[in-house]
């Protein structure tokens, strides 16, 4: 990127493997999971476990779904956070220079640290796309942006985005996208689906907290009664993970006769694996094989326009 302004914003999100192929899946699991902020043990411990027990037992399944996913919808994190840095770039002009980096992946975020430390920007933005702040997203990006900078000289003046599940502009976005994504759909309960994170992280129960409020403030924002609400956590890798679980939530629902529902993910900012094909397939056919008629995923707010005006207010 030919520079433009002395303001460099990194938007910052989880992660995704380049392509579908082995490895660049391999590598994506093996950086991902060897943060000390996804994995909470000590490095060796860890070491041992990530790259001797749980990828090569884990890469043959992720392989599938990513080949499932790129067949049906392509890399979206990819693709999309890519389309929605060059709409903010193009809403910002010159105010500012947007790089895409991710914590695991393509476009790793040491990578592009490197290119914007070459070009001596005096200012730097970072910009963690998650609504809520977890250890493993928020913690993991600061940690390593802080990190990169620790034994260098010549430091831009750093600034940090902060946590926007309760800004007004996030809040806006969400009803837009409801109104929109919704119209029309007479749903019985909408679940609020998060991201679940082990119980054993130090802030756990301040981002369930944050959950919680999250729900509360878009449904009061888009005037869906709290009652008809559910929050629940996907994705969890074991039993001591935040609760309760989604796939059990929509499974009693069923159960208990309800017929429609709504789903959301509110802590994605763009779809993804977890999204399109954990929430948009397996668990709708959970949903449909109880007892359930009708069931509606509400996209995340990717890369839609009124979410990038928005985000560029939030940044200013």
């Amino acid at each position: 990127m030919t520079k433009h302004s002395d303001t460099a914003l990194l938007i910052i999100n989880y992660g995704t493997p380049e392509k579908p192929e082995k490895k660049y899946v391999k590598k994506f699991l093996k950086e991902l999971l060897n943060s000390k902020h996804v994995m909470t043990m000590n490095a060796l411990g860890r070491s041992l476990l990530v790259n001797c027990i749980i990828v090569p037992f884990r890469v043959k399944h992720s392989l599938k779904m990513y080949q499932n996913l790129n067949a049906k919808h392509g890399m979206l994190l990819k693709t999309i956070s890519e389309s929605f840095v060059q709409k903010v770039q193009n809403v910002l002009k010159e105010k500012a220079d947007v790089y895409l980096a991710m914590t695991a992946g393509f476009n790793l975020l040491k990578d592009v640290l490197k290119e914007v430390t070459q070009k001596n920007y005096r200012r730097l933005i970072i910009a963690p796309m998650y609504p809520q702040y977890t250890e493993s997203t928020w913690g993991n990006a600061l940690d390593s942006v802080y990190g990169f900078f620790k034994e260098r000289f010549n430091i831009p003046l750093i600034n940090t985005l902060d946590v926007f599940y309760d800004k007004e502009p996030y809040l806006e976005s969400m009803k837009k996208l409801f109104e929109k994504e919704l119209l029309g759909f007479d749903f019985d309960r909408i679940v609020f689906s998060y991201h679940g994170i082990p119980l054993s992280h130090p802030n756990s129960n301040d981002y369930i907290f944050q959950c919680q409020e999250t729900t509360r403030l878009i449904c009061e924002k888009t005037g869906i009664a709290l009652e008809k609400a559910e929050t629940s956590f996907q994705s969890r890798m074991s039993e001591g993970w935040t609760v309760p679980f989604t796939d059990e939530v929509v499974t009693d629902l069923a159960k208990e006769g309800v017929k429609k529902i709504a789903v959301v993910a509110p802590s994605f900012t763009v779809d993804c694996l977890e999204t399109v094909i954990e929430l948009g397939e397996t668990l709708k056919e959970n949903f449909m094989k109880n007892g359930g008629t009708d069931y509606k995923l509400i996209p995340c707010l990717n890369d839609r326009d009124f979410w990038v005006e928005k985000f560029c207010s939030l940044v200013s």
